[in-house]
């Protein structure tokens, strides 16, 4: 609930609840016709808010030796209004005691503990109103909304729905009937219970009935209605920091269907706290262009706010003015060496081609800040995505020492390996980021890049830690792929001495579980290939050609059995399948290699005699 209804639960229910206490009938007739005029006085001092003076008249004739319940009942109201709250509830329970079976005195006293916030009090005294009166409104409502402020919402909705019930179309009583239904999670009720009656004329209490009607439309995930009605509030109340908040959230939530540059202005005064919230709702729903103002004026108020400049550089980097953004980081970075701003000044260079100066950025993160994971991994994937293989290599390397537990930086040294054909490093630093994180998608899929170029010798100290990773993990269709692959190849290359019964089982086990994965029924198809179980093996090719039609090396491998089975038409066509995809394959390499050019080309060279270090 947001913190706007939250604080609107009570206090106009007090205003309402007196007037109709007031408006009452007395208990007893006054003793006199003095006693009668002076409490028809009292009450239209009351009546007028002359509140002292009503309370000396009243104090006036009790002292006199008038005993009449009323009297007491004006007392307490008067000295109520005057602040003066012992006073109101030692008169409210005289009122009690000379009428117990009515349910003025306990109203009136419920009344006033709801005013000193004292709600278990109040709900008390309306359930002994309500239990004398039960179809009294004033106890009803009460009792209703003094629940509603305990938080027991479902009891609270039931006494408020009787409330409405003897007095249909009331705004009070049908508001906290709707708010008691939301906070029990029962939107769509509440939102009937509002469609029941409409906003009033006053103003307040209109913004309270749109502010409501907002957060029930907001909770039915109706975003355009939620903004409508919080539109309204919102000029009802054009101050209210909280409202305009729930406006931008749902007119960003309702997307296309509303535009979001007919948001209104935000409050004036906002303190740098809550432009920076702004403009970090903007900038989670891509409104890019509405965050830059919020942010700017976030640093005009706060100008060391670290995290208002990265995101007001976001903002610029992302709203296409990259320039503006690196010229923002750039200024910051005069006064204040900050390796967050570092780091994402060298993201915006490597945008804007500035590759070199990207590297010089990134290395100054690290050097500001070695405890941070995040900062060696950038500069590594900077250096590997320009391929410049052994500096990275190096960063990776000084990264997985640092932070053993982290399986990306492990890919990223394994790739580095892999760039320069240490298959077998690769491999290593492969498994380990599986073992880090065994049930990684991008971990096994990196891990499988290496297979093909490992030497026979290279299994060996490979095989021990898949196989503990199958035991650990039996029902991972990808583990026991892992494990099944590399025991495969490893026993295939030992000729007659190998044996491929366990293989098969392990990589019959991950078909099993996975019936969809190719790679497995590739790689099962091999085996039955080396087993010269041609028909099984043109199954599992034929499997694996349906999971992924674009595998040149399925078409390949299934050519090459269709020849050793003298079907040759087939194997033609699985043959020239493959070559057709082996050029595109080349062709996408080619691009990918296109701009290693640039970058080489622009590192500095070192002066002959230098060490690497």
């Amino acid at each position: 609930m947001n913190l706007f209804h939250r604080a609107i639960v009570f206090p106009f229910t007090v205003v309402i609840l007196l007037f109709l206490t007031l408006c009452l009938p007395r208990i007893a007739s006054p003793q006199t016709t003095d006693v009668q005029a002076a409490y028809e006085q009292a009450v239209e001092l009351l009546r007028n808010g002359k509140n002292a003076e009503a309370m000396a008249l009243v104090e006036a004739v009790i002292d006199a030796g008038a005993r009449d319940p009323s009297l007491y009942n004006l007392k307490g109201l008067a000295a109520s209004a005057l602040g003066r709250n012992q006073e109101a509830e030692e008169s409210f329970r005289t009122l009690i005691r000379l009428s117990p079976k009515s349910a003025m005195g306990y109203n009136n006293l419920g009344v006033l503990f709801s005013k000193l916030s004292r709600y278990q009090g109040a709900a008390a005294a309306f359930r002994e109103a309500h239990a004398r009166e039960p179809q009294d409104f004033t106890a009803l409502l009460g009792l209703g909304t003094s629940l509603v402020a305990l938080h027991q919402y479902g009891e609270a909705a039931d006494c408020l729905q009787k409330a409405w019930q003897v007095r249909p179309g009331d705004f009070q009583t049908g508001y906290q009937w709707a708010l008691a239904l939301r906070e029990s999670k029962q939107a769509a009720e509440a939102k009937k219970v509002l469609n029941r009656f409409s906003a009033p004329q006053d103003s307040e209490l209109a913004g309270r009935y749109y502010s409501l009607a907002g957060v029930v439309a907001e909770d039915l995930n109706e975003a355009a209605a939620a903004s409508e009605f919080y539109r309204r509030a919102y000029a009802i109340s054009p101050n209210s920091y909280e409202i305009y908040l729930a406006l931008v959230r749902t007119t960003l939530s309702a997307g296309s269907t509303l535009p979001q540059e007919e948001l209104p202005s935000p409050p004036q005064r906002l303190s740098a706290e809550q432009n920076q919230a702004l403009g970090l709702l903007f900038m989670s729903h891509g409104a890019h262009k509405q965050a830059i103002p919020r942010f700017e004026e976030t640093l005009r108020q706060d100008p060391s706010n670290e995290a208002a400049t990265l995101n007001l550089a976001k903002a610029y980097s992302n709203a296409g003015k990259a320039s503006a953004a690196i010229d923002l980081i750039r200024r910051t970075l005069e006064g204040h060496p900050l390796a967050a701003l570092y780091n994402m000044l060298a993201g915006l260079q490597e945008e804007s081609g500035q590759y070199v100066e990207a590297v010089q950025s990134y290395q100054h993160a690290v050097e500001l800040d070695p405890a941070k994971e995040q900062y060696y991994f950038d500069l590594g994937m900077e250096y590997l995505s320009h391929f410049t293989f052994g500096p990275a290599g190096e960063v990776f390397r000084v990264a997985t020492q640092k932070f053993p537990n982290s399986s990306r930086q492990y890919l990223g040294l394994a790739f580095s390996h892999y760039a320069v054909r240490e298959y077998a490093e690769a491999a290593d630093a492969f498994t380990t980021a599986l073992e880090i994180e065994p049930d990684s998608p991008a971990v096994f899929q990196a891990w499988k890049t290496v297979l093909s170029f490992l030497a026979p010798k290279d299994f060996e100290g490979l095989l021990p830690r898949l196989e503990r990773l199958d035991a650990k993990y039996p029902q991972s269709a990808e583990l026991a792929f892992c494990y099944g692959t590399a025991l495969f190849r490893s026993e295939l290359a030992q000729g007659q001495k190998g044996t491929l019964d366990r293989p098969q089982i392990l990589l019959e086990k991950s078909v099993g579980l996975q019936p969809k994965f190719s790679e497995s029924h590739l790689e099962l198809g091999s085996l039955y290939a080396a087993r010269k179980q041609d028909q099984k093996a043109v199954d599992e090719y034929l499997a694996a050609i349906r999971q992924d039609p674009n595998s040149d090396i399925a078409h390949y491998r299934l050519g090459q059995v269709y020849r050793e089975m003298n079907r040759l038409d087939l194997a033609t066509q699985e043959l020239a399948r493959y070559q057709e995809l082996a050029r595109l394959h080349e062709d996408e390499l080619k691009r990918n290699r296109s701009t290693i050019k640039q970058f080489v080309l622009s590192q500095p060279a070192k002066a002959p005699g230098k060490s690497n270090d």
